[in-house]
This record gives structure tokens, sequence and C-alpha cells, in this order.
């Protein structure tokens, strides 16, 4: 059904887990920073916005020279081609910019940020702040490749340290999720 050229999605831990945090019947409002060719977008589609107002922004730029991300030239096509036969494809918005665009101009809250997009320090930096802000209380933050190196995981470690007063630890393996308690 879905066209995918790498199966990282497939045994991730948010594939597995995530139904433990998220009820599908509830009003999820999620934000996704980096889509690929929209694996995990096609999950949320069709497992998490069965709730008539539910939402789906996909934040990436496509950008073939980032060199942290094995991007392509057809990506973003191939991505709207895998969302277009998701379940709930008409709750799906594509914002096709960086992400530090997207968060000058967006004023919406969300219940559920995934963030798997620039793996550049500051980049990583700048999705946690910026996620953090427009997080509900009781949302969730969910972070891939948590545990990819020792500078990335350190990183983390230091965000979390930082404003651990607002958020709890629910999660901590190859990738990390936090809960916002205020």
């Amino acid at each position: 059904m879905y066209t995918f050229t790498t199966d990282w999605f497939l045994y991730s831990e948010i594939k597995q887990l995530l139904s433990n945090f998220i009820d599908d019947s509830n009003v999820n409002k999620i934000l996704e920073i980096g889509s690929f060719e929209g694996s995990s977008s096609c999950f949320f589609s069709d497992h998490f916005l069965t709730n008539e107002k539910s939402t789906l922004v996909c934040v990436d730029p496509f950008d073939v020279s980032d060199s942290t991300s094995p991007v392509y030239k057809n990506m973003a096509s191939i991505f709207i081609q895998n969302i277009s036969k998701s379940k709930n494809w008409n709750k799906v918005r594509l914002r096709k910019m960086y992400s530090t665009d997207f968060f000058k101009q967006n004023k919406d809250y969300f219940t559920f940020i995934y963030i798997d997009g620039s793996h550049v320090p500051d980049d990583i930096k700048n999705d946690f702040i910026n996620s953090l802000e427009i997080l509900s209380i009781n949302g969730i933050i969910w972070m891939d490749d948590y545990a990819s190196s020792t500078q990335v995981k350190e990183l983390i470690d230091k965000l979390y340290y930082d404003n651990k007063d607002k958020l709890t630890i629910i999660h901590k393996g190859y990738q990390i999720a936090f809960r916002k308690t205020m």
C-alpha cells in the first residue's frame, strides 16, 4: 500500500509504545518535525486521527542538501503519495519548510509532537525549546535518535535537565519521550 525505501520506523519504539500514551478517540493535535517518506505520518494518520477534530501537521523542507538525512530529489512527492493513501489523509497538512520558519509562523498548540528532523545540535535544541512552548499541558514530546550518539544524548539530557520542573520522562531507550506537567 505505502512506498517506503527504509524500515527504520517499522520497529521503532514509538510505533510499539505510543498507544500506551495517546487515546485515539481524543482530539489529538499532532505536530511532526521531519517526515521523510511519511512512515510515521501515515502511522499517526491511520491510528491517532480517529476523532473528527484531530489533526496532523507535518513540517519538512525536503532539503536534498541536508547532510544529516538521506533526502533524495522526489521525496516530497513520495511523501504526498504515501499520506494520500492513509486512513485520515484529509486531516494531514504538509508545511514544506524548515522548522524554524514554522515555529515563527505557528499560532497553534499541540497535544503530541514528534521530533525527527535535523540532527544538527543547534537544530535539535531549537526544535525542542520551540516545541515545549507550543505543547499543551499533559502533552507529549517524543524524540527520535536520542541514543544515536553521545553528543545527541548529552544535548537532550541537558535540555531535559534545564526543563525538568515542567517535564516527566515517560520513555527512555533509543528514543526518549517527555510529558509536559506544567
